[in-house]
């Protein structure tokens, strides 16, 4: 090339490359048609050239031209692409499984390192699997079309499990205590089902730093755990692991000190920390301590204060006094409230559930309550509050961000109960109208006892504010064995929030009821056809953590209603009062403790109307139990209700997944009041003379509300009864 150095370039052409296209590689290329041909700006062409990867050698040759000048040639040499990959005997792991661990992929380039790459890969993943003696070899072969074939060996050898682990050192724990603290477990009777006794050389890691956090939480703080000692033993096909440990001596807390910082006093940071003077040091809880500190400030403005807990160690008396430093910060204020994500909800809608409003001072409870309002609409999958820095130091911005869920539906089915036989139902429902927040729902329930018809409208907001208004249309038939009942009406209901956890609420319901069907007529139980004109009042004070899926808090229920009177109609008086308990257990578990006392009296010598009496049994009062099994009887045996009702119920229930849980129930409860047969209740409460009944069941939180299936056991029960009874519900349980 050198004599031609100089001359025109009349030609340039690409030779050799079957993957990369030309256009690529030409433009990577500085030489120009029609320029002198200049041996520099080959070199850089060539070096551009390589860095495409591409390409194992590259050469450059001229020729004359065919008008004068020189053509230019570069001639390249690929690196090859993969062919095929096989693998040979993997008899216990899956092809396609190791297939997506590896990089070595018919049709991407072939390079050396790769192979490297995948057996590492291949091993380690067989490691994780107990095959501890696992063998991978790869063997390339260039096929007949210059690709690179690529054969993967495998020797799986036999699952090698953990048989022993030996702790060398322990004074104050034994083996047992240490174990349960590792996830690595040596393996046992039941291996194959939770995994136990695979060697997982990370996993391992980990379990030290886990030791030596137990005995730091223990007062150990001068602790060292070695790095184990692993020995395979490969005729057996077993692993022992041995670990030293260096426990030290157990220190206790002295002294904690802490000064007046801001606007809080030395006693009040103080009050309502774990750590206390005398305790095993314990770095855990004193951890949790700092950031209970933490939050005391930043429910204040303080968004931003350190905390930080400078231990003194005495080693003669074996003590670790600690003088807890804060610095505050400065307060900082609410910023911009961006939210984001809300396609179908409009803004006004989440950001009046907001507690902090732009300018406020920042508090983090009032943060935690705002997120908690937000999931409890019920119109979003998932709510994530994230803050940041404003404009200025003293500002702290946040960004709401919520991904909606379904809110509407059009839904039709179908069921089957003991007592309703056939059940279907269909409903148009929007729990977020146009984004408005508003809620319309036309439902409708068919089966053998019940024909149910009902609209309802809500605005939980009016105009934005804490005021709620609704109306309800409804037109119902239900068989209640003994008698039947038709009924025409509606109501107007208001209602307020008056704190975080309370709301009050005023209804008033008209309504046409014609009694139907009495085989056995008496003076409170005939034929006819009454009007009710009601008022009613109800408060709740509800602290549950999650309305549609709660873990903790308490819910109660009081509801007060007077019939009659001025107002006309039937003469009578209602009143109920229902709580609820939610809480963590351990782990998942959640336990649930409800229940509800009900009583109801007609005045003016009038009883109670037959059609407001009050019924109990079925799916979401007392399990196991159909409503011709409780409470008072006529003389065939069917259900005449009561004017006074008391139900328990116990859960325990535990998540599989974010929208399945299982649960374990036992209930208690029954129905009283006067009858022909009250030999399984009473004419007034009565605890003595209840029923109850166990089971279990599944409930799942579907996008149009909770569905629940439940089955039900008799634990008292009575001579031609059924021993349970299998439940379908749509509908919070309580």
């Amino acid at each position: 090339m050198a004599q031609d150095e100089g001359a025109t370039v009349s030609a340039i052409h690409i030779q050799g490359n079957q993957r990369v296209d030309s256009s690529t590689i030409f433009y990577y290329i500085k030489t120009e048609v029609g320029k002198p041909l200049s041996r520099s700006i080959i070199r850089k062409d060539i070096k551009q050239i390589y860095s495409l990867g591409q390409f194992t050698d590259i050469r450059v040759e001229t020729r004359p031209g065919e008008n004068g000048g020189v053509e230019v040639i570069f001639v390249v040499k690929e690196i090859p692409s993969v062919g095929e990959v096989t693998f040979t005997g993997n008899d216990a792991l899956d092809t396609q499984d190791l297939r997506d661990l590896i990089s070595i992929k018919r049709g991407v380039t072939f390079k050396e390192h790769l192979v490297n790459d995948s057996i590492q890969k291949l091993t380690v993943h067989y490691h994780d699997k107990a095959f501890f003696l696992a063998k991978v070899e790869v063997d390339t072969q260039i096929n007949d079309n210059g690709q690179v074939d690529v054969t993967i060996r495998i020797e799986e050898g036999e699952k090698v499990k953990i048989d022993q682990i030996r702790f060398v050192g322990n004074k104050t724990f034994d083996a047992d205590d240490l174990e349960d603290v590792m996830e690595t477990q040596a393996t046992w009777l039941f291996s194959f089902i939770d995994e136990s006794g695979i060697y997982k050389k990370d996993v391992l890691k980990l379990d030290v730093l886990r030791l030596e956090a137990f005995y730091q939480d223990n007062g150990f703080i001068r602790v060292r755990v070695y790095e184990p000692t692993i020995e395979v033993n490969r005729e057996e096909q077993e692993i022992y692991i041995e670990i030293r440990i260096e426990e030290g001596l157990q220190y206790k807390i002295g002294k904690i000190t802490v000064s007046d910082v801001a606007d809080f006093k030395a006693k009040d940071l103080l009050a309502g920390l774990k750590s206390t003077s005398g305790d095993v040091y314990n770095i855990s809880t004193l951890r949790a301590d700092v950031l209970s500190i933490a939050e005391k400030f930043s429910e204040k403005g303080y968004a931003y204060a350190d905390v930080n807990p400078k231990a003194l160690i005495d080693d003669e008396k074996r003590i670790v006094d600690l003088d807890i430093q804060i610095d505050p910060g400065h307060r900082v204020y609410v910023g911009k409230v961006n939210v984001i994500g809300n396609t179908r909800t409009r803004d006004n809608v989440i950001r009046r559930e907001f507690r902090l409003k732009e300018g406020d001072l920042f508090s983090s409870k009032k943060l935690k309550r705002s997120k908690q309002r937000i999931n409890n609409l019920g119109y979003f999958e998932n709510v994530k509050i994230d803050t940041h820095r404003g404009d200025t130091p003293e500002l702290i911005d946040m960004d709401v961000t919520v991904t909606e869920r379904p809110t509407g539906s059009i839904s039709f089915g179908a069921g089957f109960s003991s007592v309703d036989k056939v059940i279907f139902n269909a409903a148009i429902t929007q729990n977020n109208w146009m984004g408005t927040g508003r809620k319309v729902s036309l439902s409708a329930n068919l089966s053998a006892r019940r024909t149910n018809f009902n609209i309802s409208l809500t605005e939980p907001r009016l105009f934005d504010s804490d005021v709620s208004v609704g109306i309800d249309l409804f037109n119902r038939r239900s068989d209640f064995f003994s008698f039947d009942t038709e009924s025409q009406g509606g109501g107007l209901r208001f209602g307020k929030n008056l704190s975080e956890t309370d709301w009050g609420g005023l209804k008033y319901a008209y309504s046409t009821v014609k009694v139907s069907e009495v085989v056995n007529p008496t003076s409170t139980l005939k034929n006819e056809t009454r009007n009710t004109s009601r008022i009613g009042a109800t408060f709740i004070h509800d602290s549950r953590d999650n309305f549609i899926n709660p873990t903790q808090g308490w819910r109660h229920v009081v509801r007060l209603e007077f019939a009659g009177g001025f107002l006309g109609g039937a003469n009578f008086y209602k009143a109920a009062y229902e709580i609820t308990y939610y809480q963590k257990l351990f782990g998942k578990l959640v336990g649930a403790l409800h229940s509800t006392i009900k009583y109801g009296e007609g005045y003016s010598g009038e009883d109670l109307p037959s059609f407001e009496r009050y019924f109990m049994g079925g799916a979401n009062s007392l399990r196991g139990f159909t409503i011709q099994e409780v409470g008072p009887l006529d003389i065939v045996g069917d259900p005449l209700g009561g004017d006074q009702s008391l139900l328990f119920n116990v859960e325990l229930q535990y998540p599989l997944t974010k929208s399945f849980r299982v649960f374990a129930f036992y209930d208690r409860g029954n129905v009283y009041g006067e009858g022909f047969n009250i030999s399984s209740t009473d004419t007034r409460f009565n605890l003595s003379k209840m029923r109850e009944s166990v089971g279990g069941g599944i409930r799942f939180f579907s996008p149009f509300g909770p569905i629940s299936l439940a089955y039900g056991v008799k634990l008292d029960q009575r001579t031609g009864e059924s021993a349970a009874e299998f439940h379908f519900s749509a509908g919070s349980a309580f």
